[in-house]
């Protein structure tokens, strides 16, 4: 979404309020979210650009609900991720000191527009691990089954062929 700066820039305001949603595949540029979540709601962004003496600053609160699988078991999970966005808002680069140009959004012939920015911090704030909880056992190695009680295979213990030999030698220190 493109926002208008027109009113701030000629010092008729001072706080821009906006709210929007967005989804990925309707912005150009963006970058792909991880092939496991599959995202339910839009994309809420709510927050204000505000401007004192020419330095201008966005700040937002985006939110999302979505939908994956549990790393370690496979059970389907929801989540909701809720994230603080901030940026520093600029015409050009003499407006702008000692920030880095990844924290800055450019204004384009009077407009703003950091769809793609929401997305790309978006992608970096989803967790790594989704856990459907905190102990969850995952599954077992031999048969697929989850490791709660359902599968025998976990008590037999098997060893790795090639460790066998250390076996026997702990066989012989006990003689």
């Amino acid at each position: 979404m493109k926002l208008d700066m027109t009113p701030v820039l000629n010092k008729r305001m001072s706080v821009l309020d906006f709210e929007f949603t967005l989804t990925p595949e309707t912005v150009e540029g963006a970058c792909d979210i991880s092939e496991e979540i599959e995202l339910t709601s839009p994309i809420r962004v709510l927050g204000k650009i505000t401007d004192i003496n020419g330095y201008m600053t966005l700040k937002a609160e985006v939110s999302v609900s979505y939908d994956t699988v549990c790393d370690r078991c496979l059970a389907p999970l929801s989540d909701e991720l809720t994230f603080d966005f901030e940026r520093t808002v600029a015409m050009n680069a003499a407006s702008v000191e000692d920030c880095d140009g990844d924290d800055i959004i450019w204004i384009k012939e009077g407009k703003v527009d950091f769809d793609a920015d929401v997305i790309e911090e978006l992608s970096l704030e989803l967790p790594i691990y989704h856990l459907c909880s905190e102990d969850c056992p995952g599954l077992c190695s031999v048969c697929g089954k989850k490791l709660d009680g359902e599968c025998k295979c976990a008590d037999k213990k098997e060893i790795d062929p090639r460790l066998e030999i250390f076996k026997k030698l702990l066989e012989n220190s006990e003689k």
